[in-house]
């Protein structure tokens, strides 16, 4: 229902944050969407407004359960939550109006009430949204510092950022992994609807290995990108196999610094706070199985009959994955990632945070 949703944010001039699971929803770089990336701005404004519709969305985990401090307080928000499952509608928040419906029907009849009524005074929504841009702009000027590390291996951002500068809007991405998820969504802007496909829990390490194979028979004219980790990679490479024997030419992406990233974090900090804070990685002999052995992926794709990539330097990272299309095959780069980098992801805190219920 993505057309009927523009629709209406351009005629209420309302802003539109999505999940993370639903970041294809919208265009991110129409002046309406919040992208979830930018977390400060997605926070005023579900903050900030008055009155919020959630469509289809049970206002999970990875949108802190609809709950301050991450929204408003219910008795100072006004809520409508439009679901075609009736048990899901105020599982988690209370709502004001609850709407069981298919949203796609909700929305158009939405924007045809408010082409005869008109969607208020304006002018005041149309300076919020500015507001909101201008945050996520410096928000994203921050994060875009990263690029100018051209160490070798690589900086994480360097990945998804080359890859949307390879390929084209159509491409569809696969997004997989602990640490290597976070990367891949800061640092890719969705540009068309129904473009993304991931599992934002985190709790389905390896789905991305087969998500890009149903992806690429989905949409056959469109490039398919699966950005993982190593560790999720390592859940179901086989499927490299199956799409060579079918012939489904993908490329895979794996983001190798050989460490069960997310889990090491936690058990550094529960282990040897100040350590970390000061050296920002503990050796292996001072966590507990979260270190992994070399695993040449690039080798194991070949094996497979698939196109094989290695790159560490960000220098070669564009020709990597130029070569891996021109194959006309499926396709793994073995990516090395400097593995302390890899560890502070980007608004880690956060994920961390989400997966607790506030108290609000």
């Amino acid at each position: 229902a993505w057309r009927e949703l523009a629709r209406v944010a351009e005629l209420a001039e309302a802003a539109v944050t999505t999940s993370w699971a639903a970041r294809a929803a919208i265009d991110e770089r129409d002046r309406h969407a919040v992208p979830m990336v930018y977390i400060d701005a997605v926070n005023r404004a579900r903050n900030e407004a008055d009155l919020v519709v959630v469509l289809g969305s049970r206002l999970g985990e990875t949108d802190w359960w609809g709950k301050a401090p991450y929204w408003a307080r219910s008795d100072k928000q006004k809520l409508v939550q439009v679901d075609l499952d009736a048990e899901t509608i105020g599982n988690n928040r209370p709502v004001d109006v609850a709407v069981q419906a298919d949203v796609g029907r909700f929305l158009e009849a939405l924007g045809d009430a408010l082409e005869r009524v008109g969607g208020g005074e304006l002018s005041e929504r149309r300076s919020w949204l500015a507001d909101l841009q201008a945050a996520g702009q410096r928000r994203r000027a921050r994060l875009d510092e990263a690029l100018s590390n051209r160490n070798m291996p690589m900086h994480p951002a360097h990945v998804a950022t080359t890859c949307q500068r390879v390929l084209g809007e159509d491409t569809v991405w696969i997004v997989d992994g602990g640490n290597t998820a976070i990367w891949a969504n800061f640092y890719l802007q969705i540009r068309q609807p129904n473009t993304l496909l991931t599992t934002p829990k985190m709790g389905m390490l390896g789905a991305g290995v087969s998500q890009a194979l149903a992806a690429r028979i989905a949409r056959p004219d469109s490039p398919v990108c699966c950005i993982i980790g190593d560790g999720a990679m390592g859940f179901h490479p086989q499927e490299v196999e199956t799409a060579v024997r079918h012939n489904l030419p993908v490329i895979w992406l794996v983001l190798c610094d050989k460490q069960w990233g997310m889990v090491k974090m936690t058990q550094q900090f529960a282990l040897k706070p100040i350590k970390t804070l000061v050296t920002r990685r503990l050796d292996a002999s001072e966590t507990i199985n979260a270190d992994l052995g070399e695993i040449a992926f690039d080798e194991l794709a070949r094996s497979m009959g698939a196109h094989g990539e290695r790159v560490a330097d960000p220098a070669g990272l564009e020709n990597a994955i130029a070569r891996s299309l021109r194959s006309g095959r499926p396709a793994v780069i073995h990516v090395d990632v400097d593995p302390v980098a890899h560890l502070w992801a980007p608004n880690l805190k956060t994920f961390k945070d989400m997966h607790q219920e506030p108290a609000g």
